[in-house]
């Protein structure tokens, strides 16, 4: 009973489990132990860096983010401006033209029908056209105007026509001066700004309404009245409140009295905004950008605001785009998800190793722990399996084996043998409490982790001391695998990937000597593809700025370009309106020409007719002498008769006769004189006919020239007309190329940003670089993972934030393979 009692003792040392103790896990066993350690490494190390990861993919996703929200609000920023250019524009255009009519008081109110006519339909988009000026304006004094349908109470004279949003009907209308119509916000307070005014958009009739006014100047330059051109605001939500950025987002815009012009809900269009979130952003915008967060948890928005400059009107608006958080970082999250997914198998899949590990240790130690118990409970039939193993635990089990031959032979000894034994009994007590503290400081120290404890007593019993050697074996099996093991493992969790299982272990330590191995080898693999594919994307990012630098050179070159068109367009612009001021200067003097000439043929008209009178008294004259000559004739024949008579009358007809030759002398004399008197007249007649004719021919050469001098005032008219729309045509070009000159600034301060964020691209492998240089590696798995990386298969192509990154990519590559015309395509794209 004794020797049992004692064979009891000793088992229940070596394989029963201690009371637990400070600082101890209270029921773990060895398998448990190596388990819980083996989980606490992998958890730390595979925990911290996927943090690390993930903090860093959240930051660079909201980063990146941020700037393709600029960059959209940028662009809805641009499309907005160019909107309002074209309108104000057409309001200049408009302007200018009545101007230039008014100072023509000539100029009657069809012509002003015809000119409103033709603009509204040369502005599809516009929904009105008007003009109003006050009573100091030139069109107050045109009598014409006055009393037309156009003139207005209080000396305003008004011209409005609008297009129907309903049916596109064009027809006119009458302006409303009213103080309830905001008279003094809409003209007054524009005319006084003297410069071209944005108003609104308001609601009005259920629809936003915008204007955008220019100013009308009298000859002396001073302004008289307001030009407008009437649009519906309702075409920036159509345009811009449709588009959802990345596939949720929305994009808003306020203008500058802080109403809202665009917004994804048409209930607050026109409406003031009152959302805190908002304001913040207007405030926030006025620096230049804002970016922020709005909402919270599933609910967050990321908002980001640009300020949109109007300098031509002399305000800002505001232009908002927002994002749900939860789709700028839906790729980041889904590989937060994978990468935990991943950790929790390999995590388990480590485990399960060490699990399995602990359990080829602690089965064959519970076997031979039941078999023990067994014995000490005086079953000495029970079989001790694990003898045929050749580790320390087969050496326990064949220990175990002659214990239980050594009780069956004390079972089987005689009374002799007993008495013998009974007197061995103090010395085997002595012996078997050495044995009990040996063994049992050994024991609880492997139970405690600490297998640095040996059996070092010599026993005068070769089994015992055959078993003592199997114990210090196993022990320092045991403490020899666990230390490799956890050197590894902490070697693990210092980055450094050389370190490998170096013993030479059988069975389940072998086992674990393989796993452990191999877990390094595949982190060592994993790490040296991600070290070569880090350099890679540096040099790939490296190339693809070299790429973009040279698309900002170019874009640069061909803004400036561009800027010298805008130059020249402007002069040449400069060069028809000093055309058409000439031309309308050519007109009025070709104008005076023909009055003069019209009042030169009145004067021609009534010479001719003075000649015509001059010719017919002539004529009458020259009658006069005829009958004068014919009196003369008579008169002597009559003398003549008188002389024969009187000589024949002798002495007594002397006298008479003398007074009859007198007489008849006189006569030829008068009949002489009247001949010549009638030949001077002849040719008076003739001189007169022929200055006549003269004069008839001049008449008619003066009405030919009064009809070309017509015709050429009509000319130039027309050249003077033809000059104003001329010169409005070249001021529509130019708006375009400045607007390209524009576009092509923003296209290369986009350049500008897309080189920022490759550049950010680069130093984020950089810091991948750094992060994966963490690592140490041997120079085996360096030269193995270049081809190692080389031989996977292409990625597909990324959605989301990071393909717009490959996108740029694939467009900056492009253009140094094939320049401007390769990068259309790609350009387009993004």
């Amino acid at each position: 009973m004794r020797t049992r009692s004692g064979l009891l003792r000793f088992t229940r040392i070596v394989c029963q489990m201690p009371l637990p103790k400070l600082l101890r896990l209270p029921t773990l066993k060895l398998r448990g132990t190596i388990v819980a350690a083996a989980a606490v490494v992998f958890t730390v190390a595979l925990g911290s860096g996927l943090i690390y990861v993930v903090q860093s993919t959240q930051q660079n996703d909201i980063a990146s983010a941020d700037e393709l929200m600029s960059s959209v609000a940028q662009t809805q920023a641009q499309s907005i401006r160019v909107i309002l250019k074209e309108h104000e524009t057409a309001a200049l255009a408009m302007a200018g033209t009545l101007s230039s009519l008014m100072a023509d008081p000539a100029v009657g109110p069809a012509t002003y029908k015809s000119v409103f006519e033709k603009e509204i339909a040369q502005l599809p988009n516009s929904i009105g056209i008007w003009a109003l000026t006050n009573k100091n304006g030139p069109a107050a004094s045109n009598p014409a105007l006055m009393a037309s349908d156009m003139a207005l109470p209080d000396g305003y004279f008004g011209p409005s026509i609008t297009r129907s949003l309903d049916d596109g009907a064009i027809g006119w209308s009458s302006l409303d001066l009213s103080e309830e119509n905001g008279f003094s916000g809409w003209f007054l307070e524009p005319l006084a700004k003297d410069a071209p005014s944005l108003i609104g958009p308001y609601l009005y009739d259920g629809r936003l309404f915008t204007s955008v006014t220019a100013i009308i100047r009298d000859p002396a330059g001073k302004g008289v009245g307001l030009a407008g051109v009437d649009f519906n605001g309702g075409m920036f939500a159509k345009l811009i409140g449709e588009q959802k950025p990345m596939g949720t987002g929305w994009i808003g815009v306020i203008n500058a009295e802080g109403n809202w012009v665009v917004h994804s809900d048409p209930k607050l269009l026109g409406k003031p905004v009152d959302d805190k979130t908002t304001l913040d952003a207007v405030a926030g915008a006025k620096s230049g950008q804002y970016h922020g967060v709005s909402g919270a948890g599933n609910d967050a928005w990321r908002v980001t605001a640009e300020k949109l400059d109007l300098p031509e009107f002399g305000i800002s608006w505001t232009v908002m785009v927002a994002v749900p958080e939860a789709t700028l970082l839906a790729q980041s999250i889904q590989q937060r998800n994978m990468m935990i997914g991943g950790g929790i198998v390999l995590l388990g899949l480590g485990l399960l190793a060490f699990w399995f590990v602990g359990t080829s240790i602690a089965r064959p130690i519970n076997r031979l722990t039941n078999s023990m118990d067994a014995m000490a409970q005086g079953d000495l039939s029970v079989e001790v399996r694990g003898g045929e193993r050749q580790d320390e635990v087969g050496a326990m089990a064949r220990a175990v084996e002659v214990f239980r031959e050594n009780g069956l032979k004390v079972a089987q000894m005689t009374e002799a043998e007993a008495a013998r034994i009974v007197s061995d009994q103090k010395a085997r007590t002595r012996m078997m409490s050495e044995l009990q503290t040996a063994f049992g400081n050994v024991v609880d120290a492997a139970v405690a982790g600490d297998f640095s404890k040996r059996v070092e007593v010599e026993f005068p019993d070769a089994e015992l001391n055959q078993l003592a050697s199997s114990v210090n074996n196993l022990v320092e099996t045991v403490d020899g695998g666990l230390s490799e093991t956890s050197r590894v493992l902490a070697s693990l969790a210092k980055a450094d990937l050389t370190e490998k299982v170096t013993g030479s272990y059988s069975g389940a330590f072998g086992q674990l000597k393989d796993d452990t191995n191999a877990v390094a080898d595949k982190l060592a693999e994993i790490v040296g593809q991600l070290r070569q594919t880090s350099r890679a994307l540096k040099t790939a990012t490296g190339e693809i700025l070299s790429g973009a630098n040279d698309l900002s050179e170019r874009t640069t070159k061909q803004a400036a370009t561009i800027e010298e068109t805008s130059a020249a367009m402007e002069q040449l612009a400069s060069t028809v309106l000093q055309n058409a001021e000439r031309a309308k200067e050519a007109s009025v003097v070709a104008g005076t020409v023909t009055r003069t000439a019209e009042e030169g043929g009145q004067v021609m008209g009534q010479a001719n007719d003075a000649m015509g009178r001059i010719e017919t008294s002539s004529s009458k004259i020259s009658n006069i002498i005829g009958m004068i000559d014919d009196i003369a004739f008579q008169t002597n024949l009559l003398a003549l008769n008188a002389s024969v008579e009187a000589a024949r009358a002798g002495e007594a007809g002397k006298g008479f006769a003398v007074v009859a030759v007198e007489v008849r002398r006189l006569a030829q004399s008068a009949a002489e004189a009247s001949s010549e008197v009638k030949v001077l007249i002849e040719q008076s007649a003739g001189e007169v006919k022929a200055g006549s004719k003269l004069v008839a021919d001049a008449a008619s050469k003066l009405e030919t020239m009064l009809a070309s001098a017509r015709s050429s005032n009509e000319l130039m008219d027309g050249i003077a007309r033809e000059s104003r729309e001329q010169a409005s045509a070249i001021e529509e070009v130019n708006v375009a190329v400045r607007q390209m000159d524009e576009m092509t600034q923003h296209n290369a301060a986009l350049v500008e940003e897309t080189n920022a964020a490759i550049e950010q691209t680069e130093a984020q492998a950089s810091e991948l670089d750094r992060i994966v240089d963490i690592f140490t590696l041997d120079d085996a798995r360096r030269e193995l993972a270049a081809p190692k990386a080389a031989s996977k298969p292409a990625a597909a192509p990324a959605s989301g934030i990071k393909g717009l990154q490959q996108r740029v990519a694939t467009a900056a590559k492009a253009y140094l393979s094939h320049g401007n015309a390769a990068v259309s395509a790609d350009w387009d794209e993004f």
